[in-house]
């Protein structure tokens, strides 16, 4: 038994498969020391779900969403380590031991990710995910064949398999509460790289995740607004300075996107969120800049300035490559002599 993690699971739409992927971490071969299922979605279906005997079922009034769930779930759970394992993500037999085993590598380990599969086991979902200067996030190696290998070093894991140690979640501030659902992986490992711990990407861990990016429009809301919200929370001052060209012309050419997807709506919408929770956004922007221990100039030597995914279709942005390359090193050039400096 992995008598230190506490497994949760959130589930809402689909409680059958959320048992069934509750079922596959009971099944381990090393068996995490709880489950906790949180059940948003209890007032839609009732109480009547077969859950895997031991699990304990959280059930909250109405749907608080995913980030809000994992919260009041870690705050009840009594392991030193928190599993986050999407409701749609069976995992392999030895994905926790693997996880586990990674995590003890080095006492400063305080996340690490799994690599999610495509149904078949045979192709790549996600893993180690890049970062854009942005705070753009895609599937690492979307539908690359599987990859074998040892842990190592990276800057952000899928949300989909993720693993934390418990005190640093709770100094962290857990996830941003305000995300509801989408991007909450990326900014809790960067804000856990920024107070100086590692994140660590598993390859020999494995869930299988049934992945579909298509949600309906109301997704860019969130994918949107969230993303905003990691990077003025998380940028020193001065990098949000030095990247204020990026990433205005990112936001028009969002919007130019959104305006031929149909999702022009949930980007303004996005924008007025943010407009209306400034000083919630200062607030935890205080915090998370209180906890640092690591300049920016090591982050975005981490963070591509490219824009390679099969997820995106934006050519223009693939051929700005090397112009955005060179802009990258220009930013990382004035970071690094900043640090040097103080």
């Amino acid at each position: 038994m992995t008598a230190d993690v506490s497994a949760i699971v959130v589930s809402y739409a689909d409680p059958i498969a959320a048992a069934a992927t509750a079922r596959t971490l009971l099944e381990q071969s090393a068996p995490p020391l709880e489950l906790l299922v949180v059940d948003n979605g209890a007032e839609l279906h009732g109480s009547d779900v077969a859950w895997p005997e031991g699990v304990r079922v959280l059930a909250p009034e109405g749907n608080v969403g995913y980030v809000r769930a994992c919260n009041r779930a870690a705050a009840e759970a009594r392991g030193r380590w928190l599993l986050f394992l999407n409701p749609d993500a069976p995992a392999d037999p030895d994905c926790l031991a693997r996880l586990r085993a990674a995590a003890e590598e080095e006492p400063d380990v305080a996340v690490v990710g799994a690599q999610v599969l495509l149904p078949g086991g045979e192709r790549v979902n996600a893993g180690e995910n890049p970062v854009h200067l942005t705070g753009l996030c895609w599937s690492g190696r979307f539908e690359q064949p599987r990859e074998q290998g040892p842990p190592r070093d990276v800057l952000a894991v899928s949300g989909a398999a993720l693993m934390i140690r418990a005190d640093v979640f709770a100094a962290l501030g857990g996830f941003e509460p305000g995300y509801f659902m989408y991007h909450d992986d990326v900014d809790v490992c960067w804000r856990a790289r920024l107070a100086g711990w590692r994140v660590r990407f598993v390859p020999e861990a494995t869930v299988v995740h049934d992945y579909a990016f298509e949600k309906g429009t109301g997704k860019w809301f969130w994918l949107e607004r969230n993303r905003a919200w990691t990077v003025l929370s998380n940028y020193g001052a001065g990098t949000l300075l030095l990247l204020a060209p990026l990433l205005l012309a990112t936001e028009l050419a969002v919007l130019a996107l959104a305006l031929r997807g149909g999702w022009a709506r949930e980007k303004l919408r996005a924008w007025w969120a943010l407009a209306r929770g400034l000083p919630a956004l200062l607030r935890w922007r205080r915090r998370v800049q209180a906890l640092r221990r690591v300049s920016d100039a090591e982050l975005v030597a981490l963070m591509t300035a490219r824009f390679d995914t099969p997820l995106l279709d934006a050519p223009a942005a693939r051929r700005a490559g090397p112009l955005l390359d060179a802009y990258r090193a220009a930013v990382l050039s004035a970071l690094r002599r900043a640090a040097r400096a103080r």
